[in-house]
């Protein structure tokens, strides 16, 4: 069966996805119920090493054979991340469900789509958030950590300074896996100048 997808600009779906996505609603209902407790952590791209050892421990507290329960989140995680990435609404990614389903009058429908619905806004903007982050990291390092501390210099090989403060600001920044420091200090009239250049940004 060959379906054209609002998740897909209007492609096809991939073999088996509709094969795959109606397994979801053969699984035993206690499993139904908590099935995003096994989708949720499997979103992320890549899937974490961690979720392997769940999905084995979910397989068996609800006795779903493993190979079934994997098949059904494949469907689902790819259907999910897929509408998160084009921002689909919730009225066109459950059209989307139903038209892999066979139909509004398809029994699957009924019990599929209110499952994936039901944390698919809270998937969308985690993914969104993710992506965001992602995105500006391509393009250069993002600022990630801010720590301060206030101190007073006494004196130096310059001479006595008279106890004039000094804003320490240090700096977290990296991309991907890379992580770096900067230590900075601030003159109390660059750290008003810093303060009202914050304040412009916020408003922009």
């Amino acid at each position: 069966m060959t379906v054209s997808l609002f998740c897909l600009d209007g492609e096809k779906a991939p073999d088996a996805i509709a094969a795959d996505l109606r397994l979801v609603a053969s699984l035993p209902e206690k499993a139904r119920a908590r099935f995003w407790e096994a989708l949720g952590p499997a979103l992320p791209e890549p899937v974490p090493e961690s979720v392997e050892t769940a999905l084995d421990a979910f397989s068996r507290a609800f006795d779903v054979p493993s190979n079934e329960l994997a098949r059904a989140l494949r469907a689902s995680r790819f259907l999910v991340r897929e509408a998160s990435a084009r921002g689909l609404d919730r009225t066109q990614f459950e059209e989307d469900i139903i038209r892999l389903c066979g139909g509004t009058l398809a029994p699957e429908a009924a019990i599929i789509a209110p499952i994936l619905l039901s944390r698919y806004d809270a998937a969308r903007a985690s993914l969104g958030a993710t992506a965001y982050r992602e995105t500006i990291a391509d393009h250069g390092y993002v600022l990630r950590s801010v720590e301060w501390r206030i101190d007073s210099v006494l004196a130096s090989s310059r001479g006595n300074t008279g106890g004039a403060r000094v804003a320490v600001l240090t700096l977290g920044y990296g991309r991907s896996n890379e992580e770096k420091q900067l230590t900075v200090h601030v003159t109390p009239d660059k750290l008003e100048e810093l303060r009202r250049a914050c304040e412009r940004m916020l408003r922009v």
